[in-house]
């Protein structure tokens, strides 16, 4: 499955968005996974600036298992979202 993903503010207002989709092709329905198992791929996932730390550890965690060409950039996306208290990480399935 792929996502949008995309950095909203608390108004649904686009802020950024990855270059392309995000497509992991690992199983994200793991034990190891605190947050990315409830990505629904048909629907859509939205992440506060209170579960980023947990967003962030679980993505290092993906990317140490397979290397993605947008991993940088959705890092650096999640981190933004540190920024303020009114910015969502929201991931748009299919």
């Amino acid at each position: 499955m792929s996502w949008t993903v995309v950095l909203e503010s608390e108004h649904k207002d686009q802020i950024a968005c990855l270059s392309a989709e995000f497509e992991p092709g690992v199983n994200l329905n793991r034990e190891k996974f605190r947050l990315l198992c409830y990505l629904d791929p048909y629907g859509d996932t939205t992440f506060n600036r209170l579960q980023t730390a947990d967003l962030l550890r679980d993505l290092v965690l993906l990317l140490a298992m397979e290397p993605n060409p947008l991993g940088d950039e959705l890092i650096a996306l999640v981190k933004r979202s540190q920024e303020d208290v009114h910015l969502y990480v929201c991931f748009y399935g299919d």
